[in-house]
């Protein structure tokens, strides 16, 4: 798909990360990825249902007490102190962002598995660690700020031992964006190829407000691991579980920001939001939009 946004710069991610992941983790739970729910009758909290998508993962990748698990994109932890804690595995994760780093360290701290979860600051398209370290690799929701994702893969991949499998979430164009957004009464008015370019536009702004890169589709993750050396295990769409996580993360913010003040990374993403009259669009019922797990396997030597 091509928004017209630029691609994500390591160093601007990490600066936007250091200034808003304090809010962004408020208000989703804990964490700083998307929640799972069951479908519109699920009444889980977003820490609940961050945890449920955490867990996921997690039982995709299968660690056990002997395994080593990189965590690409630690945030502020959560995800990578749940699955030490979960599975007993040892848990490495990196992030661009220093303040990621120091907030996920002191989560392993007060949780007490300090001895098996721990954060670095780190560069994931030029990783400093010796091939075949891990012997499985987590992606929540960060490949999706990397300029380059066959370079990504390629990286993980070669840390990567044989056999090794990476668990990754990103979000997809899933149809034309112009297909089923809902479309302001002004434009009911515009037609074809003018409402797609309106859309894209919008579509655009929000993505450049979390540094992030451009759509891609889930079949390309067929020529992603090709071209990383990787093998395709499942590529599978959590859409329609993923989708309410917007509405209840900008409706909790957009209300804080009445009352509170918040950085200039929050601003921009809540001026680049649907809006608090809007909100209901972000449920709607076939997402043109959306979130993609895919599990890749390094193939055994042999």
């Amino acid at each position: 798909m091509s928004t017209g946004i630029s691609l994500p710069k390591p160093e601007e991610v990490g600066a936007f990360y250091d200034a808003a992941n304090g809010l962004i983790a408020q208000f989703q739970g804990g964490s700083m990825h998307y929640g799972y729910w069951n479908g519109p009758e699920d009444n889980s909290t977003f820490e609940e249902a961050s945890d449920r998508l955490s867990d996921i993962m997690i039982d995709k990748l299968g660690p056990g007490p002997d395994d080593r698990v990189l965590d690409v994109g630690c945030g502020v932890g959560t995800p990578g102190v749940r699955l030490a804690t979960r599975t007993g595995a040892e848990l490495v994760g990196i992030s661009i962002s220093a303040r990621d780093v120091e907030l996920a360290n002191a989560r392993a701290e007060r949780e007490g598995c300090a001895d098996r979860a721990r954060f670095q600051h780190a560069n994931a398209l030029e990783m400093p660690f010796d091939d075949n370290s891990f012997d499985h690799v987590l992606a929540l929701e960060s490949i999706v700020h990397m300029p380059d994702r066959v370079q990504a893969l390629q990286q993980i991949a070669r840390v990567l031992r044989p056999g090794g499998s990476l668990a990754l979430t990103d979000f997809v164009e899933r149809q034309p964006v112009s297909a089923n957004l809902p479309k302001p009464s002004l434009l009911k008015r515009i037609q074809g190829s003018m409402v797609e370019k309106v859309q894209q536009a919008a579509l655009a702004k929000v993505m450049e407000s979390w540094h992030t890169a451009p759509l891609v589709r889930a079949a390309d993750y067929t020529s992603f691991a090709s071209a990383a050396g990787l093998e395709v295990v499942e590529v599978t769409d959590i859409s329609q579980h993923t989708k309410y996580t917007a509405q209840r993360f900008y409706g909790a913010v957009y209300e804080y920001a009445k009352h509170n003040e918040v950085p200039p990374e929050v601003k921009r993403i809540l001026q680049a939001g649907p809006g608090e009259k809007r909100l209901h669009w972000l449920i709607e019922d076939d997402p043109a939009v959306g979130v993609i797990i895919a599990v890749l396997r390094r193939p055994s030597r042999g």
